[in-house]
Order: structure tokens, then sequence, then C-alpha cells
């Protein structure tokens, strides 16, 4: 399924607005295949982070490259090599079409048609087992989620970044996910996840924590924090 390959480096990467810092003095080295958890308190800016780590935002300090490819010089370029899980108020699901038919959208934006109970492949690579008949609406946060995932892997990222593994999850259910991220990362995609739960790192191969955001005119903030939780070969 992957034929890319997604190392993160990141040095003093930073994103400064009219109204100050959202993140800054974020250092990160990720291997290819190795899974990441970024967390930080609400007004961090992670989920920010996230978006730029996946070429959705760009950064206005420091230097990123993803997959060998500058950051900062192509975003659409590390576009085409991350997926995204469900992002609030960016890739949002609509939540009054079935299961089966966001599958059969996702699938035509990627030039593919698969018909009848072939539509529920789609959903394998994260061991989940929808009704493809039921709606968005009607879905629980864990399954919505994991939905989000299997969408992002029609495009056969070679990295997938997801947020919010906290929003409407039970620790039972945050796990769960984390183990089918896992998964996905032993298979050979790099995986970064974003979440306000620093458990989160405790089984990461890769852990950034950051702390809340200072603003522009206040005391430079902590740099965020990496940690390696995990050896990696």
């Amino acid at each position: 399924m992957i034929s890319r390959t997604a190392s993160v480096y990141a040095r003093g990467l930073g994103l400064r607005t009219t109204a100050g810092w959202v993140y800054r003095d974020v250092d990160l080295t990720a291997p290819h295949g190795a899974l990441v958890a970024v967390t930080g308190p609400s007004g961090s800016g992670k989920t920010a982070l996230l978006l730029t780590l996946a070429g959705r935002m760009r950064a206005t300090d420091g230097s990123l490259t993803v997959g060998g490819v500058n950051a900062r010089v192509s975003t659409a370029a590390v576009r085409r090599l991350a997926g995204l899980g469900e992002f609030s108020g960016l890739n949002g699901l609509d939540e009054s079409l079935s299961v089966g038919d966001q599958i059969r959208i996702e699938l035509s934006l990627h030039g593919r048609r698969w018909r009848g109970a072939r539509l529920a492949d789609a959903l394998s690579p994260v061991s989940v087992d929808l009704d493809l008949k039921t709606t968005v609406r009607g879905l629980p946060a864990v399954d919505r989620t994991l939905l989000g995932v299997a969408l992002a892997l029609i495009g056969e990222p070679a990295m997938l970044v997801v947020d919010e593994l906290h929003e409407g999850l039970t620790p039972e259910e945050r796990d769960l996910v984390w183990r089918r991220l896992r998964a996905l990362a032993d298979g050979g995609m790099t995986v970064v996840g974003g979440s306000l739960d620093p458990g989160l790192a405790a089984s990461a191969d890769v852990a950034l924590a950051l702390p809340r955001a200072s603003g522009a005119d206040q005391t430079k903030p902590a740099t965020a924090q990496q940690e390696v939780t995990h050896a990696l070969s």
C-alpha cells in the first residue's frame, strides 16, 4: 500500500501570526515508520503544528523536511505524501451521508471505484466493521475516528496525521484507536497523532510535548520537548 517514505525532520519550527506565536521552537526527528505522539494543552498550537507537518499550513520560522521534501519550499509536495484523518473545520465528514457514500466519494477523488461489498475493503486497514448504510451522524465517536483514518488511507499516503485523539473517546476507545495506528506504523507508515492527553507518549516511538503558547509580547515559552520512547532501527 505504501510506495513512499516520510521521515520528518524539523528544527526551530514556528508559526507566527499578527496575534502572536501559534507554536515555536519545535524540534522533531521521526524516522519513516515511526508512531509519533504530539501532545499539549489547549492553546499550545498542536493542531496547527499537525497541519504544518501534513503540508496544510506553512511555518513562518525554522526548517521542516518531510520525506526528503523541503516543506518551506513546497507544501504541495508534502500534501501528496500526507493523509489526514478527520480535522474539524477542514475535512469534516458529511453528517447526512452513509458510511458507504463517504467511501465512494473518497474513492472517486482518487479515480477509483469499488461497488457493493468491496466498499467494506476500505475499512479493513483499521480493522473496523461498520454498516455501510449507517449515517455518519449515527456513528459512535470511536467508529467515526476510525472511518476518518480509513478514508485518509484510500489515497495511499506515506504519512498519516490524526488529531483529537481524546475528543469523545473513553480511555479504552482511545487506546483501541492508538493500537490501530500502531499497527499502521508497524506496517511501514509514518503516523502522527495529536491529543490533549499526555498518556499517549508512553506507547509512542517518538513523543513531542508542546507547552502552552505565551503570545507575541510575553516571555518566550518553554521549548517543545521531544522524547524517543522506543528504540527504532
